[in-house]
């Protein structure tokens, strides 16, 4: 008898030990499988409300941690200067975000000296060139060609003086593709853009005075009636000489605000970053980042750029528009630029 309950007792242990360590191991499996919140942090060169670069950047993050509410973010703005850059970008690694952001082609240098200091960290520079892309730098760039090629055949047949104006702060990064997709968007529509097409670069993108001055000088010297505009303050300026002139329609960048130019927009252009805050993001989620620094580009296809039909374009010219985005996005028709 004394052994028989013996070894119930041993049986008794027995199976309370295995259902603990089952549970206990289940416990563990969950609780490795359960992601660890990401942190990420969003610089921006300029104000949030400069209605271009910076405020389509910030409206592209609201976007994107609306859809990721399991992202834990931060972010500031005004942070311009490449010392400025370095030491903000330093901060928030200490402070243990994994990603950070940098909304401006100036970031590319200062990433690519902290990615060796901040081991663990991933960079992402929008808009910065390919060769500062490393073992933990990404960039990222918009197809403005794309969307300018559209706006070019656009503005050239709507133009009644068929003298189309480009005022932008600086000849580089997505400002330059808007040119070339100016170009042949015009070429397309059976004009030549060297003739129709005057372009200045005012070489500051916060100086509005300078931009308004240099789209009078376009809309008095030759007669140009459309004005594409890029680049914070620039983008204020054009549209501020525009309204000065009602005759002459505009086709801003990067925000919507209609408010602001009323009957006299013809196209409107919105950029959206958060296709690429979301492949950036899943990439370092994969794993793919540790792989190497990436190159991400927001286009027409992934939603990166959105065309608005103004009141100034007509509805049989914006059909034929949209039979071209069909074709840039499959390839049928080129812009004269490839990634």
């Amino acid at each position: 008898m004394r052994n028989t309950t013996l070894i119930a007792i041993i049986i008794a242990v027995a199976v309370i030990a295995g259902v603990t360590g089952y549970y206990l191991a289940s416990l563990r499996t969950t609780q490795t499988t359960t992601p660890t919140q990401v942190s990420i942090a969003f610089i921006f060169p300029g104000s949030i409300t400069d209605t271009a670069w910076n405020e389509a950047g910030y409206q592209s993050m609201l976007a994107f941690v609306g859809s990721h509410p399991d992202v834990k973010y931060a972010w500031v703005q005004g942070v311009y200067d490449p010392t400025q850059i370095i030491s903000v970008a330093r901060s928030y690694a200490q402070q243990g975000f994994k990603l950070i952001i940098g909304v401006g082609f100036q970031f590319g240098p200062p990433f690519a000296q902290l990615a060796n200091q901040t081991p663990g960290v991933y960079y992402l520079a929008i808009a910065g060139a390919k060769e500062y892309v490393g073992p933990q730098v990404s960039g990222a760039n918009i197809r403005t060609d794309q969307s300018c090629f559209v706006e070019g055949f656009i503005a050239i047949q709507v133009s009644k003086t068929k003298q189309i104006g480009y005022v932008a702060g600086m000849n580089v990064s997505e400002l330059g593709l808007c040119e070339i997709g100016l170009r042949n968007g015009i070429k397309y529509a059976g004009y030549d853009p060297d003739k129709v097409l005057h372009v200045i670069y005012t070489g500051d993108f916060h100086d509005v005075t300078k931009a308004k001055l240099a789209t009078e000088s376009l809309i008095q010297q030759y007669h140009v009636d459309v004005i594409k505009s890029m680049g914070d303050g620039v983008q204020l300026g054009a549209i501020s000489a525009v309204k000065e002139f009602p005759g002459v329609l505009i086709m801003p960048s990067s925000t919507y605000h209609p408010e602001m130019y009323a009957e006299q927009l013809l196209v409107g252009e919105v950029w959206d970053w958060s296709a690429v805050y979301s492949q950036f993001y899943n990439d370092y989620i994969s794993g793919k980042l540790a792989q190497g620094g990436k190159y991400y580009w927001a286009n027409l296809e992934n939603g990166g750029i959105k065309l608005i039909q103004g009141p100034a374009c007509p509805q049989d010219l914006w059909n034929k528009a949209q039979d071209i985005i069909r074709g840039i996005i499959n390839g049928t028709i080129s812009t004269g630029f490839t990634p």
